[in-house]
């Protein structure tokens, strides 16, 4: 992606400053350190300026928060062990070396990711029974006991009906109801 530029399909269509389907100009671009599972990244940033408000705006891949180093993979293995019932204080010890966070840093995001739970929550079956209407929910012993649980579940069952690129359930759930 960045070592052409970044793609016409990226570019901004409206602007979330002044909610006008303006016109974007390209207005440089910056690195930033990404945390994944797996490796420390720089990527490259672009940055867009809107023509009928002046101000500008940066393109995030979709496999990062605004202003978080940590990527979604890494927020969604603290999610998923903490709905699990694991400690944030355990799941603090046990991150590889390269991703030492605290456990308030992991306390933020679990507390991000149950509220933003919280608020999909009404529309969550809805959609996903409307997409997968023949989704064969799991019975007795196999019936995921919390919400997040459901999510994961739903997510395995489902991705690979999504997508043919392989992505996380957080991203999923991000780009799902922005």
């Amino acid at each position: 992606m960045a070592e052409n530029g970044c793609p016409e399909e990226f570019r901004p269509t409206w602007c979330k400053h002044c909610q006008s389907e303006a016109k974007f100009y390209k207005h440089g671009s910056f690195t930033r350190s990404v945390l994944t599972m797996e490796e420390l990244l720089e990527i490259k940033i672009f940055r867009f300026k809107c023509t009928a408000c002046d101000k500008t705006c940066s393109v995030l891949p979709s496999f990062l928060r605004h202003n978080h180093t940590a990527a979604l993979d890494v927020q969604e293995h603290v999610v998923r062990s903490h709905s699990k019932g694991v400690a944030l204080r355990v799941i603090s010890e046990q991150l590889p070396p390269q991703l030492a966070f605290s456990e308030k840093t992991l306390w933020r995001w679990a507390n991000y990711w149950y509220k933003l739970l919280d608020k999909l929550k009404p529309d969550f079956w809805p959609t996903v029974l409307a997409r997968f209407p023949h989704l064969l929910l799991p019975r007795g012993s196999n019936t995921p006991g919390s919400l997040w649980e459901w999510v994961f579940w739903v997510w395995g069952q489902t991705r690979l009906k999504l997508t043919d690129k392989p992505t996380g359930c957080f991203q999923w759930l991000t780009f799902q109801w922005r």
